[in-house]
């Protein structure tokens, strides 16, 4: 309840269970548990109920006893004396944090699913000129009149034009929607084929990438895709660390054979883990609010279960940063799919 003035002059039981006390909010202004953003909007909506129009499914971010801030739906009621005057306002306000989550993640995937498209169609596009440079540099080359020097050039052109092509493909098996597949597939490739999507960005911004990729490991069952998506979140989330220190940025991923298990390594300089234990929580992210969603690594954390593996995290031993590891089962090959892959029949 709050009065003409806007201050609460009564606050039902849900508040001291959300970690208020009588005194914080009686007599205290209903603007001060709003973020400061949205008091305006509140401002107007106690103007427009004191006038006697009600105020529904006003959207405000509301302040909790612990400083979390959850989002909240307002209902404004003007309540009238006998001479029909407006005397208090009856603020409702349903708590619809989890909903809103939701409802932005759902808008979310269905952006990237929009993107890609875009990144498909225009990939093909870009397939078409890369085409016709390679075939016209080839022929070149092939050319017995042209010099040894314009041979040269034409190497790097050959060259580049190849890994730009690669760079498109992977785009494209990145962005390829399609059913969760299990095979046995080399984890040093989508390694590599991951780091080269950032190769870009890495570069750019001076992080650099050092690999220790054991060359005799052995494959897992698994899906590329699906387990490209769980390194290519790691990276990300390492080079955000990486580049808030302002040191020399540095990110090390090896991977090795463990018995019956591959592992794969991601070690950063970064700020490290604040909550270790949280990390792999749905809707758990220490970035500001627009920059991370919180559900990147928890879907790491059940695409590598699912694979019949374990994703662990801790901060560096007397180092700077943390270390993300991967295990999944290896492939031998008196192992059954099924079982390498932690597929259970029923």
């Amino acid at each position: 309840m709050v009065d003409t003035a806007g201050l609460i002059s009564y606050a039902n039981r849900r508040w001291y269970d959300a970690g208020y006390e009588q005194r914080q909010l009686v007599g205290c202004p209903l603007s001060d548990l709003v973020s400061p953003i949205r008091r305006p909007v509140l401002m107007e909506a106690l103007n427009s109920t004191l006038s006697g129009h009600p105020v529904d499914n006003l959207d405000l971010q509301i302040l909790r006893g612990d400083g979390r801030v959850g989002q909240f739906s307002v209902n404004l009621s003007p309540m009238r004396d006998e001479q029909g005057i407006v005397t208090s306002i009856v603020v409702v306000m349903t708590d619809i944090t989890d909903s809103a989550m939701l409802q932005s993640k759902l808008i979310h995937a269905e952006k990237m699913a929009a993107v890609g498209q875009l990144v498909s169609g225009v990939a093909h596009e870009v397939n078409n000129p890369l085409t016709a440079i390679l075939g016209f540099a080839d022929l070149l080359m092939e050319n017995a009149d042209v010099p040894e020097a314009a041979r040269k050039d034409l190497r790097v052109i050959l060259q580049e034009a190849q890994r730009t092509k690669q760079i498109v493909q992977n785009l494209l098996s990145f962005a390829r929607q399609m059913p969760p597949q299990r095979k046995p597939v080399q984890l040093n490739g989508i390694l590599r084929r991951t780091i080269q999507l950032r190769a870009y960005d890495f570069n750019s911004h001076g992080v650099e990438i050092v690999e220790h990729l054991d060359e005799s490991l052995p494959p897992v069952v698994g899906d590329s895709h699906q387990l490209q998506q769980v390194f290519l979140n790691i990276m990300n989330n390492a080079y955000d660390a990486v580049r808030e220190t302002g040191r020399p940025a540095r990110i090390e991923i090896m991977t090795a054979s463990l018995g019956t298990y591959v592992e794969v390594s991601f070690r950063d300089n970064g700020t490290g883990i604040g909550q270790p234990d949280r990390i792999f929580d749905p809707f758990f992210t220490t970035k500001e609010v627009g920059k991370g969603t919180g559900l990147g690594l928890s879907i790491c954390y059940g695409i590598v279960r699912e694979h019949g593996g374990e994703i662990l995290c801790h901060n560096n031993t007397g180092a700077q940063g943390a270390t993300f590891i991967v295990r999944l089962p290896s492939v031998s090959e008196s192992a059954s799919i099924g079982v390498a892959a932690g597929v259970v029949q029923r």
